[in-house]
């Protein structure tokens, strides 16, 4: 084993003269790269963290410390003992050891773990929709009265086509190096947010995925491997979907055995599901499918259990006897009829954005801030650096606290220039995410996150929370709850999967989900079964049932419920702006035409999340940022200008937050890493704008005068988020008495420190509405 290091072991010299010491400076690279190695792989946090990942996707979410204790004992003895037989090879980090431990240990194997609710998981889309194949027998193949021969291209048969925006996975095809979900994440509502549970799948279980894996799996079942009705298959061209021909690259041959519908259906269920469909279900399996003529019968059976929560999770339910089929109503006659529309747009800049080129100084004294920045950023006699040159800023005045008499926008945000200067866009000035005041010498005692870390900064940004004073909750959940509670009808609509931020605990409005191209079309064929036989075989549960299932059937009913009630008024939406082809407009674009249905969704309040990617700019920083920043312009000029066209522009804010800021000082790669505070903006017609909030920095180098420098330039922040989210909340109504509740950690900061509404917003009437729907 290698010896613990204090400092990572250095073996190359420093010194060459490129010839003689060539082959050594090459020598001492391996050692170097080997000893690095070594350490990192010895690490004590390596079994435990490799072993509660593996786990995990061994389908077991929640394993008690017992079953993680001898996966870790396994991995670093490299044996493990089953009865008699010893698996592995007695080395450390033997992956057979680890593995028979995993599945062969009682957590895994003992039928009773089964009657924990808290035992199971929600299975990957992608291993549910892969099993389907392999249990049902499918078979690459053409109908016979096609006329494709048997020089067709074989790999053409299984090709699947586009998943991950369909139902959030696919294979090879991760989304960032985090994989496709978060090993911590925990619903935010239902069961398992209130009692706590992760469920790193439950991600991926948002609206469109799982109609869109419904459809997938449905369509697979009907047509064969195939493009019809939302099936994953391309298309072959060798008939239609209804024809009798039939227009296919593969099918399903599998037979149930037994003489009667029932049987037939329990064999489905054991072969899909391992028998855990319960008898009610199957009974209503069978009721359903027996009005079906004979040739569609098993196409029916086989539609309908995979349709159960059994099969989409390793756990099962027990249906309550009586069935209460009502929808939650919003009662009209509470609502605050004479109360303003108002809506929220949180605009995330993921991975972390170089915010201190999007604001920078420019003109500034006594202290010349601009050379200061330049200076940290990199800029010498010979290299320019990462700042931005004056050339580059298009220049800002600033308010008198600030030092600066003027700051410049990057040149590729020119609306936020525009908008700035007509007091409708505000920046905020080196903030971020802060339990309390802190300074350099006591920041890690005083903010205990795992700080620089993507997925650790982007959960808490989007709790606010990080005492986890109201645990299971995120920052805009609260803040629909408290509105909810309030008597103000709040939606929470995330137009980028499942967000933390508007978890709710199950105390508050569920969050809806909705793919960027809005929602996908659902069970619309003349073979479909009808939402109300879906529904009936995900009702409402006892309390003893698996926790993981009762999620899943929680979600399938929203979704459908959701599609019922916002597909037509969004595919009826019709914009007046031209939207640039881009993610980020598609998103901004949808969010529109949500807003001006407000009134047909009964909403008084919505809150909106949408993202845009690509800000860890660790390599080519300059030219990342003229993409990302060039993309966003266009998105947030036809979003700025729809909204007005809707008389919505004086109703809403846009919110935009990153994880963190970056580094001032560059790497070796024209890149910037990991840091802390950073400049954010807000737009909207009810700004008091055209402010830089907040203080931003006159020094960048750590001093005994500057106590908000760490290494490489890496701020403290001096504003928490909490400042902007106070004034914004004040605004969009949330009641005084709720407000430690919304935003726990405010009351740790001083009055002068956080921002009022009277700060962030003017008093103006707000127009009327003008939807344009076809």
């Amino acid at each position: 084993k290698m010896p613990s290091f204090q400092t990572p072991p250095h073996f190359l010299s420093l010194l060459s003269d490129g010839t003689s010491k060539s082959e050594l400076t090459r020598r001492d690279a391996q050692y170097e790269t080997e000893a690095v190695l070594e350490h990192l792989f010895y690490h004590d946090n390596v079994a435990p963290f490799i072993c509660g990942r593996m786990i995990q996707r061994f389908g077991i979410s929640n394993p008690s410390p017992r079953y993680v204790k001898v996966c870790v004992d396994a991995f670093r003895s490299g044996s493990y003992e089953s009865g008699s037989i010893e698996f592995g090879s007695g080395r450390y980090g033997c992956l057979e050891a680890l593995i028979s431990s995993i599945v062969l240990d009682r957590e895994a194997t003992d039928p009773a773990a089964s009657f924990d609710s808290s035992f199971g998981s929600i299975r990957e889309p992608l291993l549910r929709y892969i099993q389907l194949f392999r249990s049902m027998e499918y078979k690459s193949s053409f109908p016979v009265s096609s006329k494709i021969d048997s020089s067709f291209p074989g790999d053409f048969q299984i090709r699947l086509a586009n998943l991950p925006p369909k139902i959030g996975q696919g294979p090879h095809d991760h989304p960032s190096i985090f994989s496709f979900f978060l090993p911590a994440y925990i619903p935010g509502s239902g069961p398992l947010a209130t009692s706590m549970l992760h469920s790193p799948e439950s991600l991926m279980l948002t609206g469109p995925n799982t109609l869109q894996l419904l459809s997938g799996m449905h369509s697979l079942i009907k047509f064969g491997l195939s493009d019809c009705d939302g099936g994953f298959g391309l298309n072959p061209n060798v008939g239609s979907c209804r024809s009798s021909r039939g227009s296919y690259s593969g099918r399903l041959y599998y037979e149930p055995d037994g003489s009667s519908l029932l049987e037939k259906a329990r064999d489905l269920s054991l072969v899909l599901a391992a028998g855990r469909v319960n008898e009610m279900n199957l009974s209503k399996i069978v009721s359903a499918c027996s009005a079906e003529p004979d040739v569609a019968q098993l196409i029916c059976l086989q539609q309908l259990v995979v349709s159960t929560a059994e099969f989409h999770t390793n756990t099962e339910t027990t249906p309550i006897m009586r069935e209460n089929n009502e929808k939650r109503k919003v009662d009209r006659e509470s609502l605050r009829s004479n109360l303003a529309y108002k809506a929220i747009i949180v605009l995330d800049l993921k991975g972390g954005a170089d915010s201190f080129n999007l604001l920078a100084p420019l003109t500034c004294a006594p202290i010349d801030v601009y050379e200061n920045y330049r200076s940290i950023r990199g800029k010498t006699a010979d290299e320019e650096g990462v700042g931005m040159p004056r050339s580059r800023l298009l220049e800002i005045s600033a308010n008198a606290d600030q030092p600066c008499e003027s700051f410049g926008v990057h040149e590729n945000l020119p609306i936020l220039k525009e908008l700035y200067e007509k007091g409708e866009a505000t920046f905020i000035a080196n903030a971020g995410l802060l339990l309390k005041p802190t300074n350099n010498d006591s920041h890690r005692i005083d903010t205990p996150v795992n700080l620089f870390s993507h997925n650790d900064m982007s959960h808490e940004m989007k709790k606010e929370d990080v005492r986890n004073q109201h645990t299971g909750t995120g920052v805009a959940g609260r803040i629909a709850t408290a509105l909810t509670e309030a008597g103000i009808i709040s939606e929470s609509i995330s137009v980028d999967g499942q967000q933390v931020m508007f978890s709710t605990a199950g105390r508050g409005p569920p969050q809806v989900t909705i793919g960027e191209d809005g929602l996908p079309d659902f069970n619309e064929g003349e073979e479909s079964i009808p939402n109300e036989v879906l529904l009936s075989l995900n009702g409402p549960v006892t309390p003893s049932s698996g926790q993981f299932a009762h999620t899943w059937s929680t979600n399938m009913n929203e979704a459908i419920s959701q599609y019922e009630k916002l597909k037509i008024l969004i595919d009826g939406a019709v914009s007046t702006e031209i939207f640039p082809t881009t993610r980020i407009s598609a998103q901004l674009e949808l969010v529109t035409k949500l807003m001006q249905s407000h009134q047909l969704r009964g909403a008084q309040r919505d809150i909106f999340y949408v993202s845009q990617p690509r800000y860890d700019t660790h390599q080519n920083v300059d030219e990342r940022l003229v993409d990302n920043f060039s993309e966003l312009n266009g998105a947030l000029e036809a979003f700025v200008a729809e909204t007005k066209v809707l008389g919505l522009y004086k109703s809403m804010v846009l919110l935009q937050f990153s994880e963190f800021g970056r580094t001032l000082t560059p790497n070796t790669s024209s890149g910037t890493d990991h840091a802390w505070g950073g400049n954010y903006f807000l737009i909207g017609g009810a700004l008091n704008g055209g402010k830089v909030l907040g203080h931003y920095p006159a020094e960048f180098e750590r001093s005994e005068s500057n106590k908000i420098t760490l290494t490489r330039g890496r701020l403290v922040p001096t504003t928490p988020f909490d400042a902007v989210w106070m004034g914004t909340s004040e605004w969009f109504g949330v009641p005084s008495s709720q407000m430690e509740y919304v935003l726990p950690m405010h009351k740790n900061f001083p009055a002068g420190t956080l921002f009022s509404e009277e700060d962030l917003f003017r008093s103006e009437e707000v127009l009327p509405v003008s939807g344009h729907f076809q």
